[in-house]
């Protein structure tokens, strides 16, 4: 079989090309932009398939580069922290702490759940981890971290297929019920005589795309820019110096914690990056790192532990829904806010952060702005998620003791 191994920038190409495929899928299956699925997505999961099915036929192995996805997750969160001004966390108090008290319970109950069904499957409990909040709420890498840390034999394949296919289901399964949502709330609203939100709201193909009506500048475009890759930069550099003193962090925090703070002594010496640059930046390194993602997806990998695989995916999404109606949606105020915050949270509690926020993004240029749902979730989520799931596995796998 042919290996045909992409570089950094066939990558690229690869992952635009997708993009671009999925606005004219949108265009043609008008039902897919009305369900908030991010074109990346939608047609990212097609080509994988493909990709998928041409390695199994023994045809041609396409394998992306890795390079692209992960400098590209550093400036869409060196974005994120660009936007973090300290003037507006007051606003979001509450609604931060909504989101965390979300994220707690979502990551006990799908590790509950998890176990649950490895126990019912005649496997180990503690492999239920991996079908739990290591893989959904964390992501491959949390997998990864995790497998090697429990010794636990499939583990790390069932991490693995189990966020891939949380991938899928966060883009899918969040923008259809936050649209519900919205759409109810839009009807409650019409009947009080208040303004539809979604006739103010900007018309976009894609999500990640807001409507800019500025001119562009190189000029205008060198400091903020500068800011931006200065914390790209920097955040890896400081994950090793912290590493050496024995804390961990993920690169991604760090360089969104390094652009808030450089933002906001920005904002206390009067000269306040321009912040639209970086927001188009980032929207742009968003939308590519979903379609390279999509892309890379391996369907190979989910066949050994399908059982418990596909049965742990189907009660994922019921638990992860539940949290975001239950927590999330109510205590926003079952409202235009509510609904967009319920989607973000199902979307990185299935997936991933940026699948949430791709969400995010969508569903304001459908429904209008949701400034209180997108603060808390980018502020509380990023922040908090990965330490309150390493503290929840932590104290599972102490608990559980060796398999």
């Amino acid at each position: 079989m042919m290996i045909m191994q992409l570089d950094n920038a066939w990558t690229l190409v690869a992952a635009m090309a997708t993009i671009l495929l999925g606005m004219r899928i949108h265009r043609v299956l008008p039902m897919l932009d009305r369900a908030n699925i991010p074109p990346a997505v939608s047609a990212g999961l097609l080509l994988s398939v493909l990709l998928a099915l041409l390695r199994a036929g023994g045809i041609v192995d396409v394998r992306l580069a890795t390079v692209p996805r992960d400098v590209l997750l550093l400036v869409f969160f060196a974005s994120l922290g660009f936007g973090a001004h300290l003037g507006r966390l007051a606003t979001a108090g509450k609604s931060a702490l909504v989101i965390c008290l979300a994220v707690v319970l979502v990551a006990v109950g799908q590790n509950l759940a998890g176990m649950l069904l490895a126990s019912a499957f005649g496997q180990p409990a503690v492999l239920g981890l991996f079908a739990g909040s290591a893989a959904y709420l964390g992501g491959h890498g949390t997998a990864t971290a995790w497998a090697s840390a429990a010794h636990v034999e499939g583990a790390l394949e069932l991490g693995l297929g189990s966020a891939t296919l949380g991938l899928v289901l966060g883009g899918l399964v969040a923008g259809p019920v936050a649209a519900w949502l919205a759409r109810r709330a839009e009807g409650v609203a019409r009947a009080a005589g208040a303004p539809d939100a979604a006739q103010t709201a900007p018309d976009a193909h894609d999500a990640a795309t807001p409507v800019r009506a500025s001119p562009f500048s190189s000029d205008r475009w060198l400091l903020p820019l500068l800011g931006l890759f200065a914390c790209v930069a920097a955040g890896p550099q400081l994950r090793v110096l912290l590493a050496a003193q024995g804390w961990q962090a993920p690169a991604f925090l760090l360089v969104l914690l390094t652009a808030v703070v450089l933002t906001n002594l920005a904002d206390a010496a009067r000269r306040p990056f321009d912040t639209e640059a970086t927001d188009l930046v980032g929207t742009l390194a968003l939308r590519v790192f979903l379609a390279i993602a999509m892309l890379a997806l391996d369907w190979a990998e989910l066949a050994g532990q399908l059982p418990l695989l596909l049965s742990g995916a189907l009660v994922q999404v019921a638990v992860t829904v539940a949290v975001g109606l239950a927590v999330v949606y109510t205590l926003f105020g079952r409202g235009h806010e509510g609904a967009v915050a319920c989607g973000g949270f199902i979307g990185f509690g299935m997936g991933a952060m940026p699948i949430g926020l791709a969400v995010m993004r969508r569903l304001q240029a459908t429904f209008g702005d949701a400034p209180r749902a997108m603060l808390a979730i980018t502020l509380a989520a990023s922040l908090f998620t990965d330490t309150a799931n390493a503290l929840i596995l932590t104290a599972l796998l102490r608990w559980l003791g060796p398999a």
